[in-house]
Formats: structure tokens, C-alpha cells, sequence
């Protein structure tokens, strides 16, 4: 009897596993699928989202209902977030149809990722930034809406005095743009870039089918948290998404 309750057990717990969360893309057989209001079918629709957007899904904020996830995502009229039914999504770290691409560590304070015939360079170097760069700033005070001109993450609108900023994004050589990079404020605690934790959680999958390539990071900072995603399409930069991470 305790041998059978134990199966049991076990199976349950198999059953009722966690559903995944993270970096996820829209795929549904419509070519796009709805963001929801609240977790329910019912739910007012808030937009509908192409397949192969990136976003993070998140599924503490729909507890109530775990075939949802709260999903952020580039969608600024509509403050960033929603809900979209998971059975909509495919999970890239998850799914066989990616290539996961694996560090690869070397001397310098750089990080690369690579596999599949795919290498992702990432550089980020520490800057003092100017508050005459810094614009619709009020009088006396220290937070402002733009950057040279766009808005800016990782510091929660604060103007900071010194922060690492991301130099450089190559795969196989081919440069990301200098704008797509601006204002992508990583955390300063410490002497480099890997010890500030800058080159934390960037994940890459390529999906051979389609030679996509998508680069997804999501920065945990107390000063301003936000996610990002770089796709890359035939060997080369496509689009660029941000999303803040602040429900």
C-alpha cells in the first residue's frame, strides 16, 4: 500500500507540473492570437498579436487560472502587458525545433553564445552618461522620459551617474545597429561588466526551419527591470522588442 501511494503521489505531481514560463513567441493556427484583459476566453480583447512575437511570459500574476500567463511585451498603448492562453504560445528553451546556443567563455570581460553554426558576440562597457543628454527633465530634478531623444531602461527613469550600456550585439560577425542599443541601461555594482552581473540571463535560440535567430534577455534590476529581445533573420538584424517588467 505505501509503494501504491507513492506512484500516486508521484503521478500527481507529474500531472499538475508547473507550466513553463520565460522567453515564449506567439504561435497560433489564426497567424496571431489575443491578448486578454484578464485570464478567461471572455476576457475583453486588448489586441491581437502576430505569430513569432516575442514576449515574456510570466505566470505568477494568473495564479487563478494557470493556462494563462501574464504576457509582457512591446505594447506601449496598452501598458505593456495582458494575457495570453498558453496552448497560444511555443517555449523556444523547451521546444526541439531550437537550437539552444551554450556560452562559450573566454579571456576578456565579452560574452558569446554559440552553437548550430550561430555565434552571438555581446560587448557592454561602462559609460557616464551626460544630463544634458537627458531630456523633459523638470526643474531640481533627477528623473527624466528620454535618452538622446528616446526613452531608455534600467534605471527606472532616474538619471544615472554611471551604468554599463550595451557596446556592441554581433551574430556571426554581423553588427546590431548602434541606435537598436541605446539606452539599454544594465547594473553597476562592480568592476566589469561580468561581475556586475551585465552579461546575466542572455539567452539565444535558432530555429533552423525559417533561420530565425531570436536573442532574449530579461534584466532583473531594483532600479528598473525590463526585458529585450533581438530577432535576427537570415544572418541578419531585423527588429528590435523592449518591454518593461514593473506590473
Amino acid at each position: 500500500m505505501r509503494y501504491l501511494a507513492t506512484v500516486l503521489l508521484l503521478c500527481s505531481a507529474l500531472t499538475y507540473a508547473a507550466p513553463p514560463d520565460g522567453f515564449a513567441l506567439v504561435h497560433d493556427a489564426d497567424g496571431h492570437t489575443n491578448l486578454r484583459e484578464s485570464p478567461d476566453l471572455n476576457a475583453k480583447v486588448l489586441a491581437k498579436i502576430p505569430n513569432s512575437t516575442p514576449l515574456e511570459c510570466v505566470g505568477e500574476a494568473s495564479k487563478d487560472n494557470p493556462n494563462f500567463c501574464t504576457a509582457l511585451l512591446q505594447q506601449t498603448a496598452i501598458g505593456g502587458y495582458g494575457f495570453i492562453h498558453r496552448s497560444r504560445l511555443i517555449f523556444p528553451a523547451s521546444d526541439k525545433n531550437f537550437v539552444a546556443l551554450h556560452e562559450y567563455f573566454g579571456r576578456d570581460d565579452t560574452l558569446t553564445l554559440s552553437s548550430g553554426g550561430q555565434t552571438v558576440h555581446i560587448a557592454a562597457r561602462r559609460i557616464h552618461p551626460k544630463r544634458s543628454d537627458f531630456s523633459g527633465t523638470a526643474p531640481n530634478s533627477d528623473t527624466a522620459p528620454l535618452y538622446r531623444g528616446k526613452p531608455f531602461y534600467g534605471t527606472d527613469g532616474s538619471i544615472p551617474k554611471s551604468v554599463f550600456a550595451i557596446e556592441q550585439i554581433t551574430l556571426n560577425g554581423q553588427a546590431v545597429p548602434a541606435a537598436e542599443l541605446q539606452g539599454l541601461f544594465l547594473p553597476d555594482f562592480a568592476a566589469t561588466a561580468r561581475s556586475s552581473n551585465a552579461y546575466d540571463g542572455w539567452k539565444a535560440y535558432y530555429r533552423r526551419s525559417d533561420k530565425t535567430l531570436y536573442l532574449f534577455n530579461s534584466v532583473n534590476n531594483d532600479a528598473g527591470s525590463f526585458g529585450m529581445c533581438f530577432v535576427f533573420k537570415d544572418g541578419k538584424f531585423r527588429q528590435r522588442y523592449v518591454w518593461t517588467v514593473s506590473l
